[in-house]
């Protein structure tokens, strides 16, 4: 009896790779029985069978050369097998196919910086020769084999930046001629094997970014040879073992940013003579810091950021080799004098370039000394602590200071003009100090400036016109001041202004300047509180990625601009207590406002009700006597819609009734020539949607509206790389459906590209069809990715296959079911596709994801296939591969699905064989019922 579609697609995989490993096995062998190096050259052509090369870099794999020189290929002299795989770098992809183990003389394996996914494959723990293994920067997922312990000659395990995950295997503990174990950023989770204390050869130990908790293993401090312990960013608890603080040899101790308590030992820099590195920062550790840290001479970076540390800061006096000083976040200092004495002993650290001691407890007067802080020095903190006295003029010695942070404290004086000498200064924080006196004109020598902040201070006087040749401004912060004038209009041509302006709070007087339309790229402004007046000037609707706009407490007048309604991004808009006039624009239902202030005003007329205006919360109206209308929540008077009986004379009525006749008419007339411009507008904005090419030109705007804003209401489903929303296109009324790519998934961006170029050329009826695509930036300067296609009415097939019941209120929508025709036809459209993609394309297309979710129906039940984010091209000496009986290059894809190929037994419709699973096992169910 023949067995079921279904059922003989099980027996395919077994017989085929019983026929592959027999043909390979003949191969292996010689005449006589006995293997030799043609083992290695069949290992290394089944493992680029695993393997995608865009690049082409293994294109020397072939016959026409012996293997050991094929590129990335190291053969011993005396045997002539490979001891050496060397292919970092080549932006591969695949898996680590099981051949690897047979080839048994290897030393050293070398895939680093590639994309391999799937699991380390078992069969590496037959390499017992092997010495190196380089797996890291990759997508390999899954736990550490434990056969790698039998990789008894192995000396360094490098697995970091993958997706592994799991427990850590003891079993590796028996590695001991192990000197590196390289494991951090992954997901391991649960403790570190106590008996990890066996590895004596170990010299660098690495977890961090794990998930590893529990405690810290007293055995560790077993490994006398170990010089870098790093375990931060675990989630390990309890107090570092005693017996770690006495590794002598050890250079780096790094436990940053776990759940760790206790104190440091007393005696920390006797026993760790040679420590370099030491990094306790993000922990829960209390008590002083040891005096005898001062005798850790080697020492390049301490820090303790972030912890309960109390006491007096540490002398630095003997740290010659210091870059890195890092003691923010504590309660260190507290006392009045002396507090900041270990600033002048860090004169002698020449190559220091971070000190940071910000949010403590420090007090007293900035000293002198640090004028003769290293010129090497970049950031300089001490944020939050209670500073006094003013700021040395010799802070401009500091030549290659980029960041200066002092906000928080009690500084007072002037601002030094020296701090113009700071020429490479790109962040300067001195806000909610005493500053005082006018801010110094030399700032404007300050090119390489990004972030500007003065806010709460007591500067007086103007805003310096010479802050305009800061070019590179982003951020400007200058509220809460008592600056006067108006504000230059040279600082509104600062075009990379893109986080926020702020000049709130102080007495800023005359207009806003017409040039605030230079700031396109600005997503904040902030003008409240001060007395600016005139008009709001038209150009501000060119700042067209505003997102909030803050203007009340001014004296603005005049009507709201039209142009206000260009901001499409924005959503909050204050314009209360000001001196607005007007009827309140009807634009401002339009906009995607979340919180809209117009209080305090001379508005008049009807308040609108649609967009914001419906919502009686986020709207205020308050102190606008002429309003009515609107929400009963605003506790407005009723609009009148009555005209008032004129008393006069027949003459007069007929005056009025001819001047209303002749007004109605020339209204009209005006309405019907808008009416006419507006639709030749219309046609010119439908027909520049369309490229040369017939394609749509859309921009994320568009899209952005099409959805309503994204709405989850239009969300139609998801997928490993974005959302798929339904979308309605103004100008036609066209239904389509929009795939917005998640950027931040790792693989959504090559996705995108892989997309584009399988439908760049192929046309098919029972292919998706893509309308266009959208490549650019959304209103918050983040790269945005969207395909539009053609909106299937009934979903996908998986839809139908597996439906759910939805309830809707009261209603409850019934179960769709396929009839037996539907099932066939759609297989038929299905193998169609496939048909064309395999046979009919100048270059076959693989799909590779070939699923019921990825089957979509239109309104007559036609399947089109779509989603081709993981498609596979096969140029020629692919095909010729795939054709190769002995190959195993055609066996790809996920679970229950075949890549195409021309091997004579295989035919196109066993790709199938999911699918008429899926579609006819409710069929065939019923029939074995009955």
């Amino acid at each position: 009896m023949e067995l079921p579609l279904p059922c003989r697609s099980r027996f395919f995989f077994p017989i085929s790779s019983l026929i592959i490993i027999t043909l390979l096995s003949c191969s292996v062998l010689g005449v006589n029985g006995i293997p030799g190096n043609e083992t290695d050259r069949l290992a290394l052509l089944e493992f680029k069978a695993f393997l995608s090369d865009p690049l082409g870099v293994l294109d020397s794999w072939n016959i026409t050369i012996h293997f050991c020189q094929w590129y990335g290929v190291t053969c011993g002299r005396r045997h002539r097998r490979v001891i050496a795989l060397d292919l970092r770098s080549l932006n591969l992809g695949g898996i680590i196919s099981p051949s690897i183990g047979n080839l048994t003389f290897l030393r050293v394996l070398n895939i680093q910086n590639n994309s391999f996914h799937s699991r380390i494959p078992p069969e590496v723990g037959h390499l017992y020769r092997l010495r190196g293994l380089h797996l890291n920067n990759n997508s390999l997922d899954g736990p550490i084999p434990p056969s790698l312990s039998r990789c008894f000659n192995l000396v360094i395990l490098r697995i970091h930046f993958n997706m592994l995950a799991g427990n850590l295997p003891t079993e590796l503990s028996s590695l001991s001629k192990l000197k590196g174990l390289i494991l951090y950023a992954n997901g391991f989770t649960g403790p570190i094997p106590g008996s990890y204390g066996n590895l004596s050869s170990l010299v660098n130990l690495g977890t961090t970014r794990n998930e590893l908790g529990g405690m810290i293993p007293d055995t560790l401090g077993n490994l006398q040879n170990l010089k870098v312990l790093s375990l931060g960013a675990n989630n390990f608890v309890g107090t570092i073992p005693t017996s770690i603080f006495n590794i002598s040899s050890l250079e780096s101790l790094d436990v940053t940013k776990n759940q760790l308590v206790g104190s440091l030992p007393s005696d920390l820099g006797f026993t760790l003579p040679v420590l370099q590195f030491l990094s306790f920062g993000l922990n829960h550790f209390t008590g002083p810091i040891p005096k005898t840290l001062s005798n850790l001479s080697d020492l390049t970076l301490f820090n303790i950021n972030r912890n309960n540390f109390t006491g007096e800061a540490p002398s630095f006096q003997k740290m010659n080799e210091l870059r890195r000083v890092t003691i923010g976040s504590n309660h260190l200092g507290g006392r009045q004098v002396g507090d900041l004495d270990f600033l002048c002993t860090l004169t002698n650290s020449t190559k220091l370039e971070t000190l940071t001691f910000h949010s403590n407890n420090f007090k007293g007067n900035i000293p002198e000394c640090i004028s003769n802080l290293s010129t090497t020095l970049k950031s300089f903190s001490s944020v939050k602590n209670m500073l006094s006295g003013g700021l040395p003029g010799t802070i401009g010695n500091l030549i290659n200071l980029e960041q200066f942070f002092m906000d928080g404290n009690n500084i007072s004086g002037n601002i030094p003009s020296e701090i113009g000498n700071l020429a490479r200064l790109k962040q300067l924080y001195l806000g909610w100090n005493e500053f005082s006196e006018e801010i110094p004109h030399t700032m404007g020598n300050l090119s390489m400036l990004t972030h500007l902040s003065l806010r709460s201070n007591s500067l007086q006087g103007a805003i310096p016109s010479s802050l305009s040749k800061c070019r590179s401004l982003l951020l400007l912060d200058l509220a809460d001041n008592k600056l006067s004038g108006a504000i230059p209009p040279e600082i509104m041509e600062i075009s990379s202004l893109s986080i926020y302006a702020d000049f709130s709070s102080n007495n800023l007087t005359d207009k806003l300047p017409m040039e605030v339309g230079n700031l396109k790229n600005l997503g904040i402004l902030i003008l409240q509180d001060n007395r600016i007046s005139g008009e709001i000037p038209s150009s501000l609707g060119s700042c067209i990625m505003m997102e909030n706009l803050y203007m009340q407490d001014n004296l603005f007048e005049g009507s709201i601009p039209s142009t206000l309604g260009n901001l499409k991004g924005i959503r909050n808009l204050n314009l209360s207590n000001n001196m607005l006039s007007g009827r309140i624009p009807k634009f401002l239902e339009d906009l995607n406002l979340t919180s809209l202030g117009l209080a305090l005003n001379e508005f008049e007329g009807a308040v609108p009700t649609g967009g914001i205006f419906k919502n009686a919360s986020a709207t205020s109206l308050i102190g606008n006597k002429h309003l009515c209308g609107g929400l009963a929540e605003f506790r407005l008077p009723k609009c009148n819609t009555e005209e008032p009986r004129r008393v006069g004379t027949m003459n007069s009525a007929r005056i009025i009734i001819i001047s209303s006749v002749s007004g109605l008419l020339g209204l009209l007339l005006i309405l019907v020539l808008l009416y006419i411009l507006w639709c030749k507008r219309q046609r010119k904005a439908a027909a520049s949607e369309f490229s040369r090419d017939g394609l749509w030109k859309v921009s994320y705007q568009s899209l952005l509206k099409a959805t309503n804003g994204f709405s989850s209401i239009n969300l139609i489903g998801s997928g490993s790389f974005g959302l798929v929303f339904r979308g309605v296109f103004d100008w036609n009324q066209t239904i389509v459906a929009v795939k917005v790519l998640n950027l931040k998934r790792y693989r959504a961006a090559k996705s995108f590209i892989s997309e584009c170029e399988a439908l760049r050329n192929i046309r098919h009826r029972n292919l998706v069809k893509v309308i266009t695509a959208c490549s650019g930036t959304d209103y918050q300067g983040n790269d945005f990715k969207a395909l539009i296609y053609e909106f299937m009415v009934n979903g996908s097939l998986d839809g139908w296959l597996h439906p759910i019941v939805k309830t809707i209120k009261t209603k409850e929508e019934a179960p769709r079911q396929l009839t037996l025709l539907q099932r066939l036809n759609i297989s038929i459209d299905v193998a169609s596709a496939l048909d064309y993609l395999h046979n009919q394309c100048d270059v076959p297309i693989v799909h590779c994801d070939l699923k019921p979710s990825n089957v979509l129906l239109d309104d007559e039940m036609t399947a089109h296939v779509g989603d081709f984010g993981l498609v596979r091209f096969l140029p020629e000496a692919t095909r010729e591969s795939i054709a190769d009986p002995s190959s195993s290059i055609g066996v790809k894809g996920s679970l229950g699905y075949i890549a195409p190929g021309k091997i004579k037994t295989l035919h196109s419709s066993c790709l199938l064989c999911p699918f008429f699973y899926y579609l006819f096992k409710g069929q065939m169910k019923a029939r074995l019922t009955k």
